[in-house]
């Protein structure tokens, strides 16, 4: 019997990530394996294993590189072809991305044509769902296929961050005018073409709001739809007051604002909080055909990966750059780690 193939990968657990050895994972039908380039960090990464007791497994879900072998169910893919992948959370080690291989569903890989970093690809797939799941299964907004006529205004607070910026880029190809939300780094949501954008830094709740309330007055809008990329109590204030006059809905990413989630306006509807698990779930065939979009406008410079620093050392920096996280000394940026910069 021939011995296991093996790999380097990152295992976690609640107080150490250290690079070992496991065997190579295989795919299951509806699966691929993909040989790594470059893979990017979440914040969830460090967050789960705190947050789930007993968690231990290979963590990170954004990865990019060349399919390596094919489920028996998989037509459309084949080895060799460049992809990028959002790989599932939290269910078995196979579906980790620290790692030199991971195992993906064939429906949440994106084909990458040739112009394209792996980099870049590697900082797609999870934040440019999230965002796409909130903008379209959340708020029920229009997708770039069903452009309306006439704009349609939507509030992106934290538009400066991956998802907040990714959302900014799928609502211009929907055709809606963006009101973003941030700070220090207002330059991305406005390089990427929000119609406006509001520092939120020293105003509180109420002021944020009056001043959405007079930059959709000065457009002659009104706005009924909110996107929270950050979540927070005062985020979720903001937004509420924002959206009370007319009403309106609202989604939200995390679940750390459910108190004031609790105290919205009556006239303000919040739609439940974006979940990216559900690409791999309910939304799995709406995840596959925004997926296949995505890969081709990366290709047609219709939309673009985040900003990202390269960690020197590969997977063996994985323990740093998720430190760097949980400090957050991360912001609008992520962090990304070629496979063959790990020392052997």
């Amino acid at each position: 019997m021939a011995a296991a193939r093996l790999m380097r990968a990152v295992w976690s657990t609640k107080t150490s990530r250290v690079l070992t050895k496991l065997p190579v994972p295989a795919p299951a039908a509806h699966e691929v394996l993909i040989r790594n380039v470059a893979v990017a960090s979440n914040p969830k990464d460090w967050k789960y294993p705190i947050w789930y007791p007993g968690w231990e497994s290979v963590e990170g879900n954004d990865v990019a590189g060349y399919i390596e072998e094919v489920g028996s169910a998989v037509a459309a893919l084949k080895a060799g072809d460049k992809v990028a992948a959002y790989t599932k959370m939290r269910t078995a080690q196979k579906y980790g991305g620290y790692a030199e291989f991971s195992v993906s569903p064939a429906s949440t890989v994106i084909p990458l044509g040739p112009k394209v970093s792996f980099e870049e690809a590697c900082t797609l797939p999870l934040a440019f769902m999230t965002a796409a799941i909130g903008l379209y299964k959340r708020l029920g907004l229009p997708p770039p296929e069903d452009r309306p006529p006439n704009p349609i205004p939507v509030i992106i607070y934290g538009a400066s961050s991956v998802v907040g910026s990714y959302a900014v880029q799928l609502a211009k190809l929907s055709n809606l005018r963006v009101i973003g939300i941030a700070g220090a780094s207002a330059d991305i949501p406005r390089e990427l073409g929000a119609d406006e954008v509001i520092d939120y830094r020293g105003k509180t709740p109420d002021q944020l709001a009056h001043a959405i309330g007079d930059a959709l007055d000065s457009q002659g809008s009104s706005a009924h739809y909110a996107f929270d990329c950050i979540s927070t109590a005062d985020s979720v204030r903001t937004l509420g007051k924002a959206l009370a006059h007319q009403g309106g809905y609202l989604t939200t990413v995390l679940e750390s604002a459910e108190d004031a989630v609790a105290q919205l306006p009556a006239s303000v509807t919040h739609v439940g909080r974006t979940a990216v698990r559900t690409a791999h779930g309910e939304n799995e065939a709406f995840a596959d055909r925004l997926y296949k979009q995505l890969g081709a406008w990366v290709e047609e410079g219709k939309f673009r990966g985040s900003k990202f620093k390269v960690m020197p050392g590969g997977l063996a920096a994985v323990d740093e750059g998720l430190r760097m996280l949980q400090d957050g000394e991360v912001r609008g940026f992520k962090l990304v780690y070629r496979i063959a910069d790990t020392p052997a």
